[in-house]
């Protein structure tokens, strides 16, 4: 049924923008299920009540909801584009295909997701950008200029949504695997990583906000000591896609089969980078649903390795009709 993820055909290639418009437009035609939540701004997501950021996505909240949706539709457009682009430059799956759009935006569809725009959706964008320095990274030892863009990259994406940088270890494993790194690796990446912060920091300081900006920053970081997240709470049913992702996860881990030692390096750093997503959803207070959007960036990974390589067609059929089936739940609740 599914098999089709596995063409280059045009009809493919013309599917994916139409399907991430059918993602969006049933959105923006059943906003029932996108109230503006208390105390966390539009929805569930969640940015501290300081600091540029949120200045600047209230003003984007009180615009009408087609004004928010817009956004996003061409952030998750691009993101899949380039997902793409990273599988045929590398040829991660020893074969030609659009598969990882696919995934990426049926993955994005079923979670339930609101869809309005949050930041956290630039740093997704900027965190497949990492993978693909990563990517070019392989082998070539003495390419400096591709390390410091790892770290530039990642960088730039912790500075705009700071939960990121818990998953920071992940990246870093990512580059261990890919060359043989020496110190001057090492000193380079950090250099990377910290050049966003000391740019923003002196425009900052300059307009006298250092202060506030630093305090904003940090009060990302609170540690959840009892209950379930809020979005759990008021959508449990979210709950249960994380507990439908991981079945298929485990499922991934342990039927993967692909010989090219690049793509088994990558889909081992998206693992870990899937791990510490889940771990700063559970113990971080500030962390709220807007994390479904970076949690599936190294989910489309594993998950669109697996899907064409598994040689029983019932069961990528199986993983595309849960995601159909979730979706279609999701937009119903909209309505209720």
């Amino acid at each position: 049924m599914f098999g089709f993820i596995r063409s280059i055909s045009f009809s493919v290639q013309v599917m994916i923008p139409i399907l991430g418009l059918i993602l969006f437009a049933v959105a923006w035609f059943l906003p029932g299920n996108m109230q503006p939540g208390e105390a966390l701004g539009n929805g569930f997501y969640y940015l501290p009540k300081d600091g540029w950021l949120y200045t600047q996505w209230i003003q984007m909240a009180g615009l009408p909801l087609w004004a928010q949706l817009v956004p996003s539709y061409l952030i998750a457009f691009t993101t899949s584009l380039l997902l793409v682009r990273n599988d045929m430059k590398n040829l991660l799956m020893s074969r030609r295909s659009y598969a990882m759009a696919i995934v990426f935006l049926f993955l994005l569809g079923s979670g339930g997701h609101y869809f309005i725009f949050h930041p956290a959706f630039v740093s997704g964008l900027l965190m497949v950008l990492s993978h693909r320095y990563l990517l070019n990274l392989y082998k070539k030892e003495t390419d400096y200029s591709i390390v410091f863009m790892i770290g530039f990259t990642w960088g730039t994406a912790v500075l705009i949504y700071p939960p990121l940088i818990i998953l920071t270890p992940a990246i870093l494993y990512g580059m261990l695997v890919m060359v043989s790194a020496g110190w001057r690796h090492w000193m380079v990446v950090l250099m990377g990583m910290t050049i966003p912060a000391l740019l923003t920091g002196a425009s900052w300081y300059l307009l006298g906000d250092l202060d506030y900006e630093v305090q904003t920053f940090l009060s990302w970081f609170k540690i959840r000591h009892a209950g379930f997240p809020v979005f759990i709470r008021k959508e449990p049913f979210i709950a249960a896609w994380l507990g439908l992702v991981l079945i298929w996860i485990i499922v991934a881990s342990t039927k993967y089969r692909n010989p090219k030692i690049q793509s088994r390096q990558l889909f081992q750093t998206n693992f870990l980078q899937f791990l510490f997503t889940v771990i700063i959803a559970v113990f971080m207070e500030t962390v709220s649903v807007e994390f479904i959007w970076v949690m599936i960036i190294p989910l489309s990974y594993m998950m669109t390795f697996w899907a064409l390589e598994v040689r029983k067609g019932w069961v990528r059929d199986l993983f595309f009709l849960s995601l159909l089936i979730s979706f279609a739940f999701f937009r119903f609740r909209g309505l209720m």
